[in-house]
């Protein structure tokens, strides 16, 4: 499945986050969800359907989430 099919299916918590995440390159987990008004279980819940589908993952070695770059 391409990426731009998996991006236009996704929920409206799923965009703001990979919004965000666009917009400021890579962001801690607190900081996301205080950005985005979550709480802790539905951030982690949105953050584990976005890794699960190939569109952000974890820093190696650091706390931080950011989007896949094109290319990889």
């Amino acid at each position: 499945m391409s990426q731009q099919k998996v991006e236009k299916d996704l929920g409206p918590y799923e965009r703001r986050m990979l919004s965000l995440l666009k917009q400021r390159g890579q962001l801690k987990f607190g900081e996301i969800i205080m950005r985005l008004g979550l709480s802790a279980n539905h951030g982690q819940r949105v953050l584990h359907s976005l890794m699960d589908k190939g569109l952000i993952e974890r820093g190696r070695e650091t706390n931080y989430f950011r989007r896949f770059q094109d290319g990889k």
